[in-house]
């Protein structure tokens, strides 16, 4: 008797062990989760888009009477500081994965999350157009909490997916 319950415990652990395993949606540890981005659709995704409010802001750049804000992994927001007294957030930049940019003759620099892109814009930031990409220049970015390893990161991304950020575990 005791054997065949032990029997019965131990197949219906592997049982339990095996439905665990096989369920479709990856178990993330730590206070974040990645969020990947099929490769084709992170690089048709760089547009100009209307003004949208500030609200996880990274570094500032100044050009010219502009300021760029950067928007942690989303983009940056372009500001005309023509009248310092009262500055207009005029448009929005969407980027997925960006942390950083440059500016020189009208050519803006950023992280495309691992890619550097290069944007042709015009004077008064109306359009951009995307004019060279290096891919895989940039390391991913780390997990705010560190708990992710590169090996954690790749055993949960899908098939051309690119990590674009980590959204924090509600």
């Amino acid at each position: 008797m005791k054997k065949t319950l032990n029997s019965l415990l131990f197949t219906i652990m592997c049982l339990a062990t095996g439905i665990l395993l096989s369920s479709s949606e990856p178990i993330y540890y730590g206070n974040y989760s990645p969020i990947y981005m099929d490769r084709t659709a992170m690089e048709s995704a760089v547009k100009m888009e209307a003004a949208q409010p500030l609200r996880t802001t990274g570094k500032i750049y100044i050009y010219g009477q502009y300021i760029l804000v950067n928007e942690k992994f989303k983009g940056i927001h372009v500001i005309d500081n023509s009248n310092p007294a009262a500055p207009q957030n005029i448009a929005f930049l969407h980027i997925d994965g960006c942390i950083d940019m440059a500016m020189k003759n009208n050519v803006l620099f950023a992280d495309n999350a691992i890619d550097l892109i290069a944007l042709k814009t015009t004077d008064n930031f109306a359009s951009v157009q995307v004019t060279e990409r290096i891919r895989n220049i940039f390391p991913e970015v780390e997990s705010p909490d560190r708990y992710w390893s590169p090996y954690n990161v790749n055993q949960f991304r899908p098939k051309n997916g690119i990590l674009v950020a980590w959204k924090k575990k509600s």
